[in-house]
């Protein structure tokens, strides 16, 4: 369950979570910084997506911090992370997804004090404090018992750990060991929950409207974090085992009902209960043909996971990424059938895309389709298509950019017309933090991929 020292007291609470507190934590695999020191080569994606990045930071730290959030300190040392209402997406989600963006900016050597107008030093303790809040008020570590097993804690909690692992060196052991209680007690939930699918195995809707393929896999990717992040653990390969099943079944078409190919052990068919996404690659969420949904499938990232630990990555989180990602790019809408002029969802020569029955959030909204990008152009989505990942990527990356380049503060949308979604500055950080740890992380340690059995 977890492994006892001289100088450690755990209170066990929950199954296998565990409050720790000295030098406890001996499972936590350090991420091997000396060993990654290569740099990256430089092209118009990688600095188009290093400066969105930059962009990014520099809005979290200022106006995003001080103005907006107005982030304070309360008696324990944490920040009150207090939002109007109940909906503890905005309360965790936010704080979380921008300590993931600042965290690989700062670990990566990208970060740049000119660039933000905030000294190295500041940002680092900014991003801690954003992280180790998050963690520290999930309910697992006994305080403020605030959120944890929400709809979407997975994600929140692997932003929150992602970031803390990163900055492992420089946290202390309480910190540690909020980070570490958050992780397990959410992939252990995730132990008991089956992976949902959109449509059973007789095409019938369960989710009329309403693919599962986004929450399958930012499960995932938290049960992958999880499972990286702690190979000692008792529970490990549980989590794997659990990350790819999430996988597979977020992925899955209905042709895969019948797919006799061997995926960690079994044919894909014997997997599946059922199906999440439409052929040829096809998703559908808020009743509509949605190509966002078809980008922020943010499994694409997983890699930097697998990659920065020095592990192969399971060959379950490239499936069927290559038709999803192609149907972006190949698939044709009649414009007697769907909303003018027709044609593919990605436009050649063009940022902009075009959205077969509208679009729920916004129709000038690119960062989930860079992060895609630059993920099929590093890890081969893309074969065999005229214009592939890093043709699209610098479409899209560069429009991101031209955004924010209307705003001193690093900001990137006008207005809710732009996006409708209320963290949508927050989600630029995470995209294009991912985009480029994606880029940064293939050049240190290339992606190799693992058929094993799970």
């Amino acid at each position: 369950m977890y492994m006892k020292t001289s100088l450690s007291i755990c209170l066990l609470i929950v199954g296998y979570t565990a409050i720790c507190f000295g030098s406890a934590l001996p499972y936590v695999r350090e991420v091997p910084w000396q060993s990654m020191k290569n740099p990256v080569p430089q092209n118009n994606v990688v600095e188009t997506v290093k400066k969105t990045l930059l962009n990014a930071n520099k809005f979290a730290l200022n106006s995003w911090y001080t103005e907006i959030k107005k982030y304070e300190k309360d008696g324990t040392g944490y920040l009150i992370l207090d939002y109007p209402g109940a909906d503890n997406e905005m309360r965790y989600r936010y704080p979380a997804g921008m300590a993931f963006g600042l965290a690989i900016s700062l670990k990566t050597g990208v970060y740049d004090e000119l660039e933000t107008g905030q000294p190295y030093a500041e940002a680092l303790q900014k991003t801690i404090l954003l992280l180790t809040s998050v963690a520290h008020d999930h309910r697992t570590n006994k305080t403020r018992c605030a959120w944890g097993d929400d709809w979407q804690a997975a994600l929140w909690a692997y932003y929150a750990a992602y970031a803390g692992w990163l900055l492992w060196n420089h946290l202390g052991e309480k910190d540690r060991a909020y980070v570490v209680n958050m992780v397990i007690a959410e992939a252990d939930r995730l132990l008991l929950v089956p992976p949902p699918f959109y449509k059973d195995k007789a095409g019938t809707a369960l989710f009329p409207g309403d693919s599962k393929i986004e929450e399958n896999l930012w499960n995932a990717e938290l049960l992958s974090l999880a499972s990286v992040m702690m190979p000692m653990h008792v529970n490990s390969e549980r989590w794997l085992h659990q990350a790819i099943s999430y996988t597979i079944t977020g992925l899955s078409l209905p042709s895969d009902l019948q797919n006799e190919d061997i995926l960690h052990g079994k044919p894909v068919k014997s997997w599946l209960n059922g199906y999440n996404v439409e052929e040829p690659g096809i998703v559908i969420n808020h009743h509509i043909i949605h190509p966002l949904y078809n980008a922020v499938s943010s499994v694409v990232n997983v890699p930097i996971v697998f990659s920065l630990a020095g592990v192969c990555t399971p060959k379950a989180f490239r499936f069927n990424m290559d038709k999803i990602y192609r149907s972006l790019i190949n698939t044709p809408f009649d414009s007697s059938r769907y909303e003018k002029p027709g044609g593919t969802m990605y436009i050649k020569g063009s940022p902009n895309l075009y959205y077969p029955e509208g679009s729920s959030w916004g129709f000038e909204i690119y960062d989930p389709f860079a992060n895609m990008d630059v993920a099929a152009w590093l890890y081969q989505f893309d074969d065999g298509q005229d214009y592939g990942g890093y043709y699209w990527a610098g479409l899209h990356a560069g429009a991101v950019l031209t955004q924010q380049e209307r705003f001193d503060d690093g900001h990137t949308y006008l207005d809710n017309q732009e996006n409708s979604y209320s963290g949508k500055e927050e989600a630029i950080a995470t995209r294009m933090a991912s985009a480029w740890m994606s880029i940064w992380v293939e050049h240190q340690r290339s992606v190799c991929y693992t058929n094993t059995n799970h």
